[in-house]
């Protein structure tokens, strides 16, 4: 049987992390379209288990690899910026952070210092600050 189904998959794209994230997540709008009683939230969970189902049973590689790469380009992007606001509260009694008002690029100066002249480091930018 396990060998009828190794051969089955030959050949295709099989299970990867957007694959998993889409049934995990029809499974979750299924649990709640119960619960609630909401027959369009379980109607997409549906569309959700078989666009994942298509996923996996896929045979177009390089396609569902583009897929993967997006997500995974998005989910740094998540990751970075949930990480960077960790810093923050960690360092919130040491640093004050802010931006620069012309290139929006995140700046951080010790507190406690009064009023400083603060340069911007990607635009050089000059600007006074108050820590």
């Amino acid at each position: 049987m396990m060998e009828k189904f190794k051969r089955f998959m030959y050949g295709r794209y099989g299970v990867d992390l957007v694959s998993l994230a889409v049934l995990v997540v029809g499974l979750v709008l299924s649990t709640f379209g119960q619960w609630f009683n909401l027959i369009i939230l379980t109607l997409f969970s549906y569309a959700l288990y078989i666009y994942g189902l298509f996923r996996i049973f896929s045979k177009n590689i390089p396609a569902r690899q583009r897929e993967l790469t997006i997500l995974m380009k998005y989910k740094s992007k998540v990751r970075g910026w949930f990480s960077f606001k960790k810093k923050q509260v960690e360092e919130r009694k040491l640093y004050k952070y802010f931006g620069c008002p012309n290139c929006k690029q995140k700046l951080r100066a010790p507190r406690g210092r009064g009023k400083i002249q603060v340069t911007c480091q990607k635009c050089k930018t000059t600007f006074i600050k108050k820590t």
